[in-house]
């Protein structure tokens, strides 16, 4: 996939203007805080202005991404993935109103999730997730003559493609998940994952890898 910034920014600048009309701000990934800080930037503000607001994130690197803006996260949860991270949210979540940073394209279960314990929610688009038409040529060379020992998938949208893209050429590489979720999709499409992450993170699709060589 390609990830840009949002070609329709108009609901994120009305965001930033209110900024603190929100309880809650919910990042779910590393490109959600970048772009948002980016867009931010470019409207004369910074971090002060999420100073009365409380911050939510779905998984480590968005945590840290968080932190490079010296901003504390206020709630994550165990397991990274909405579902979790709605149900850490959803005490707190009646009369609550939450602010999501989302990609273009996505899942809706936060939103739907938060909504249905009784929160008030408003989804932006900070950045856009688009397929990549074709890809490079030396990499479906390469794919085609089942040179690539490995594929990570890291997402379902990133699933779906991969198998627009390779077709019956996927089926000479092994496919690592990062997720239930993304594995699950790729079953749907009719591709077996080698192996599944433990940990939905990139680190915890690495040791996923690591851990099936080794029993090669």
């Amino acid at each position: 996939i390609e990830i840009r910034c949002t070609s329709n920014p108009e609901s994120l600048d009305r965001a930033i203007a209110r900024l603190n009309s929100f309880d809650w701000i919910v990042f779910s990934s590393v490109n959600g805080v970048d772009y948002f800080f980016q867009r931010l930037s470019e409207r004369g503000g910074d971090a002060r202005l999420l100073g009365g607001v409380k911050i939510a994130a779905i998984g480590p690197a968005t945590v840290e991404a968080l932190e490079m803006h010296r901003l504390s996260t206020d709630a994550w949860p165990d397991e990274y993935r909405a579902e979790a991270l709605a149900e850490k949210l959803a005490p707190v979540a009646n009369g609550a109103r939450f602010l999501l940073i989302r990609a273009s394209r996505g899942r809706e279960v936060l939103a739907e999730m938060l909504t249905a314990a009784g929160g008030h929610v408003e989804q932006v688009v900070a950045y856009d997730s688009m397929d990549v038409d074709k890809p490079a040529s030396d990499i479906a060379a390469a794919m085609a003559a089942g040179e690539i020992a490995w594929t990570t998938v890291t997402s379902s949208a990133i699933a779906r493609n991969l198998v627009n893209l390779f077709g019956e050429d996927l089926r000479k590489t092994r496919l690592a998940a990062i997720s239930p979720l993304t594995a699950g999709v790729l079953q749907e499409l009719g591709h077996e994952s080698a192996t599944v992450a433990e940990e939905f993170t990139s680190a915890g699709l690495i040791d996923a890898i690591v851990a099936a060589a080794t029993q090669d």
